[in-house]
């Protein structure tokens, strides 16, 4: 089957099964992914960053997806949330309070006593450390739910490798990565629900 052919939502719903079609997708959506990633920015990232979050969204909406709309506007739905929460941590992080620190005392920039400072009144200890813990236990459950070589690969195909640069870098041939993404696929959809 040729998957160049085939609309975007169908291969929405083949891709939850064959990781060539996952490819075919990821092929068709790059200019959007890239197009999004550059209009965002991540304190303590990069552009790659935000291009695997949006990569991530487009997987996400892979998965999700239950063909009963246009997929191009569910994925761009996915991709951006997805961006938009990245982008949400990242001005979360437990760095933030030093960031947006202003000084109360009224005195020059040379003076020694700036002690009495006031944060953000919008950053919320509590919520940025109960996002990072789920990240932490989310990240955790999928090193546990994946072998080694599965983690690699999934790594490697999250930011954008062909499935023969990843043959390339694992060892392994075509056909077995096609198997380990799919099994990877079934495996995070069980643990991730």
């Amino acid at each position: 089957m040729d998957l160049t052919k085939i609309s975007d939502e169908e291969l929405a719903v083949l891709a939850k099964s064959d990781a060539l079609a996952i490819e075919e997708l990821l092929n068709r959506y790059k200019t959007l992914i890239n197009s999004q990633a550059r209009k965002y920015f991540l304190r303590d990232g990069d552009i790659e960053d935000i291009t695997q979050e949006a990569m991530i969204g487009l997987f996400k909406a892979v998965t999700s997806f239950n063909g009963q709309s246009s997929f191009r506007n569910y994925a761009f739905a996915c991709i951006k949330n997805n961006i938009l929460t990245a982008v949400k941590k990242s001005n979360t992080d437990k760095n933030k309070p030093m960031i947006d620190y202003v000084s109360l005392s009224g005195r020059e920039e040379d003076d020694q006593d700036k002690t009495l400072l006031i944060s953000d009144v919008n950053f919320e200890p509590e919520k940025s450390y109960i996002e990072k813990e789920e990240s932490i236990e989310r990240q955790k459950l999928i090193n546990q739910t994946l072998s080694k070589l599965e983690n690699e690969i999934l790594a490697l195909y999250l930011q954008g490798f062909s499935y023969e640069d990843i043959a390339n870098k694992t060892g392994k041939n075509k056909k077995a990565i096609d198997n380990a993404l799919q099994r990877i696929t079934k495996k995070l959809k069980g643990a991730l629900k």
